[in-house]
């Protein structure tokens, strides 16, 4: 006997084997259901960017430098704009400062661990700091003084020296004065991990300690505790930010804009990684209902196919079963999930469910031929189980294929979702059987009388035969496959070939903005800061010369200052402005000289520079320190952008960098030691989704090569693996073909329709061929063999392409574009690849003749028996 044969003598005598065990089996099950249970208790989420990348890339290396440095770069950023139509009105610069003020007020009254704690710094045009001489000192004072103007002369002063400050036009106001900034600095994502034996350390040396807030009125302290000096030499780790905490602190923010006293002056446009939580947050919810509203669904089909109770619960069971199991051991293990967990479940989901179909459609067909139960079991388990095997085998090896990018969310998806599916296929073929034993309806040959007959005939009347359709339909599709089937193959490939050319025309792109709901509020946000102020992103650029006070050396900052320069004129369309300690080094040295025009440069000497930088320190420590480190070191250039996507900036970020490489290559002479590179969470954002894009692109690529693989060394036969293959490749080609050809980008999200389209389509090719090969094996006759393979493997095909693309379906009311693309393209794709299993594959099958090996003479089994007499 072949092996082949064994394996499906095996898989034939499961359902009689562990009836044997079934008490054992039950308990178990119920056991390690209980303690996954238990374990979904202890499941912890990673959504942060930075759980995206290796502990060592370059770029998280540069930005725990910069954190440890000068703190956080992830602020809140609030556009406001004054309903009397002016900034610098005496209402408006009132409101605004009472704004500030009362937020300031709440943060200092707030308990430990209120979210207003994360408030390190408030700067708006009340008290943004503007550089003056007095008595030969260099001082910082607030643009408004104790008390605000009111007089139109006084007022129209204030707004001329704020336009004279580099840092403060649309820093704090647009050029028209329509609009202004306030900056809520904070501390996400700058709290060390071990931020209390830090605490300690520093109090006890005196090397670090809280700074007050600028604004001698307010006495809030600043919240970021200073790591400042060489003296720490070892990498510091920072904390994740949950979406929760920025939830939290949105939500408190909040409570003070709404306020009547400053929403009856203010319309505000706030924008960050706090202002867009609470978008993500109601995307989030909603995926929630939309992925029950998928479960509903599908467990509706799943009722109008089998018309029974046990048809929906068993199916169902299995899936969550398996879920349950992977998620909670895992926790149990300690391993971190992100995002990519809905992925695992709807993968998990697809297979898992369909396996169980497969193995139910059987049962229901053999059913309606005469069978009783256990036959009609045994005999779906051996048209059905060795094919489950198979595609379980092939979907756990292409997940696996994917533990070998970089990326560690998509290492635990592949091995979560592996290891998923292999549960599924477990309770399919082990435990399955088991609840067709419990509870199963009976075939009946006549009409049962009294209420209960009168019941079952009425549900029949308004539950329509949904099966006994399909069979039908499925009737007529082999005389019209072979009929046309040359003109269903040459459609076909035309078609492949059109997809083709679109796949070439895909392009990898995210775009924060897009992700939000067309009408979210966050969007208009985010185009006002980009219209009328310095933009809702920002960049960093981390510099480490490697030597103490090399900032003090005016080649250096001249160096800076022209790569400053090269940066904004060379990408206007992104860049709005950069600003570094070159700046005020510039600003400090014209104001140390009466403000003199020509005056505005770097100092030629090292003496003046150090001059102008130490008058600079004495006059606001504070802003130094965020601009330089103690020692003049270590520094950084923020670059404020407008919103884009990916697929721009990724390329931008690579060009900044070669201008960075230029610009540092004459200060490497001097300061070998010198290191440069961008950083922060935009450019964390950009370069990870598109990374994480192109990965899970190249992966896919990858699972579909071992996939084609895997079906040549199946069916071991080379024409067979390449019938195959051509059917395998149209759903997918046709997916991101429509995709490339109308112009919808492939992003983090729409990515996740790729496993989801290979998964289907792979486990539809291998149902219909292992039937195939099974029948024409018997006796060489392709007809009879497509005919019965049609029906009887068509039939479950059709079963899970229909629960899966009604399920699917419902994504595409997503407000999320992504997300709704998932759907649409998700849907289509399982849509497809029904009809090119009813359709291509048989018409290649015919084309090619494709036969397998006769089986030899081997011994007869039941399970043939069974299907025998049921042909």
């Amino acid at each position: 006997m072949s092996a082949a044969h064994s394996l499906m003598h095996y898989f034939e005598n499961v359902p009689d084997h562990v009836r044997k065990y079934k008490w054992l089996v039950w308990l178990t099950v119920i056991a390690a259901t209980a303690f996954a249970i238990a374990g979904l208790g202890r499941v912890r989420f990673d959504m942060t960017i930075e759980g995206w990348f290796a502990d060592n890339d370059p770029t998280i290396v540069a930005m725990d430098g910069f954190r440890s440095r000068f703190g956080s770069d992830d602020h809140l950023y609030i556009v406001y704009k004054p309903k009397d139509g002016d900034v610098f009105s005496h209402d408006s610069l009132s409101a605004v400062r009472k704004l500030r003020e009362d937020l300031l007020q709440r943060s200092l009254d707030a308990p430990d661990g209120s979210p207003l704690k994360r408030i390190v710094k408030i700067t708006t045009l009340a008290n943004a700091p503007v550089l003056k001489v007095e008595q030969d000192a260099l001082v910082s004072r607030n643009l408004v003084g104790a008390q605000v103007p009111s007089s139109p002369e006084e007022l129209a002063e204030v707004a001329s020296t704020a336009l004279q400050q580099r840092s403060l036009p649309l820093q704090y106001f647009s050029r028209d004065h329509k609009y202004g900034g306030i900056l809520v600095e904070t501390n996400f994502g700058a709290i060390p991990v071990d931020f209390e034996a830090r605490t300690a350390k520093a109090a006890q040396t005196g090397a670090a300690g809280a700074t007050a807030e600028a604004g001698a009125e307010t006495g809030v302290d600043n919240l970021s505790m200073s790591f400042d000096g060489k003296a720490v030499e070892e990498r510091v780790r920072f904390k994740p930010t949950d979406l929760g905490d920025y939830l939290g602190f949105i939500n408190e923010v909040k409570l003070s804009l709404n306020k009547p006293e400053f929403a009856s002056r203010f319309d505000y446009y706030p924008v960050g990684n706090p202002a867009s939580t609470e978008y993500n947050m109601q995307v989030l919810q909603e995926m929630g209902t939309l992925y029950l509203a998928m479960l509903v669904i599908m467990v509706a089909v799943l009722w109008f196919l089998f018309r029974s109770f046990s048809g929906v619960l068993w199916p169902s069971l299995v899936v969550i079963l398996s879920a349950v199991w992977t998620i909670g051991f895992a926790s149990w293990l300690g391993v971190t999930f992100t995002a990519f967990l809905i992925l695992t479940v709807v993968m998990i989901l697809v297979i898992g469910i369909a396996d169980s179909i497969h193995i139910l459609s059987g049962y229901e067909y053999f059913r309606n031929k005469g069978l009783e139960h256990k036959e009609a079991v045994r005999a779906s388990f051996h048209s059905s189980a060795n094919a489950c095997f198979l595609t379980a085998v092939t979907s756990m090896v292409a997940m696996l294929s994917v533990v070998f990018t970089p990326i560690v969310p998509i290492q635990v998806f592949g091995i979560a979702t592996a290891v998923g599916i292999g549960l599924a296929f477990l309770f399919s073929i082990y435990v399955l059987p088991l609840m067709l034993d419990l509870w199963w309806v009976p075939r009946r040959a006549q009409p049962v009388a009294g209420l209960r007959g009168k019941l079952s005939a009425a549900v029949g009347k308004l539950v329509p035969n949904v099966a006994g359709f399909v069979q039908r339909m499925l009737k007529g599709v082999f005389p019209f496959v072979d009929k046309y089937k040359y003109l269903i193959t040459g459609l076909f490939t035309a078609a492949i070939v059109v997809c083709l050319y679109g796949m070439t025309q895909v392009r990898v792109d995210t775009d924060v903005k897009a992700q939000f709901p067309k009408r979210a509020q966050i969007r208009e946000n985010i185009d006002v800061a980009d219209a009328n102020m310095m933009g809702s992103q920002t960049l960093e650029i981390y510099l480490d010369l490697g030597q103490e006070y090399a900032l003090h050396d005016p080649f250096v900052q001249k160096r800076i200052d022209e790569l400053q320069r090269t940066i904004e004129r060379k990408y206007p369309k992104y860049v709005v402005r950069t600003l570094s300690l070159v700046d005020v080094t510039k600003k400090s040295y014209q104001t140390l000289n009466e403000d003199r025009p020509e005056m505005y440069a770097v100092p030629d000497t090292r003496e003046a520079l150090a001059n102008t930088l130490f008058l600079f320190d004495n006059s606001n420590p504070d802003q130094r320190r965020k601009m330089v480190s103690d020692d003049y070191s270590e520094s950084h250039i923020t670059v404020y952008l407008r919103n884009g996507g990916s697929y721009e900036y990724t390329q931008i970020f690579k060009d900044i960098q070669h201008d960075i490489d230029l610009a540092t290559a004459d200060i490497k002479r001097v300061y070998p030691d010198t290191k440069a590179s961008v950083t922060g969470l935009f450019t964390l954002m950009m370069q990870g989704a598109d990374y994480l894009s192109w990965t899970s692109l190249n992966e896919f690529g990858t699972a579909i090569l071992t996939v084609s693989v895997i079906l040549l060394l199946i069916f071991g036969s080379l024409k067979a693996g390449l019938v195959s293959v051509v059917s395998n490749a149209v759903p997918v080609t046709l997916t991101f073909g429509l995709m490339g050809l109308l112009d919808v980008p492939l992003d983090f999200t729409t990515v996740l329709i790729a496993p989801i389209v290979l998964g289907i389509a792979v486990d539809d090719t291998i149902h219909f061929l292992s039937h195939y090969k099974h029948e024409v094996s018997r006796d060489g006759d392709i007809r009879r063999a497509l005919i019965q393979t049609i029906e009887e493997a068509g039939q479950a095909v059709t079963f899970t392409s229909l629960i899966l693309a009604l399920g699917l379906s419902v994504l595409s009311f997503s407000s999320s574009v992504g997300n709704a693309n998932v759907g649409i393209y998700g849907s289509l794709a399982v849509l497809v690849g029904l009809v090119c299993e009813l359709l291509f594959l048989p018409a290649l099958v015919l084309i090619f003749g494709l036969k397998f090996e006769k089986r030899g003479a081997a011994p007869a089994v039941a399970g043939d028996a069974a299907t025998e007499a049921a042909h």
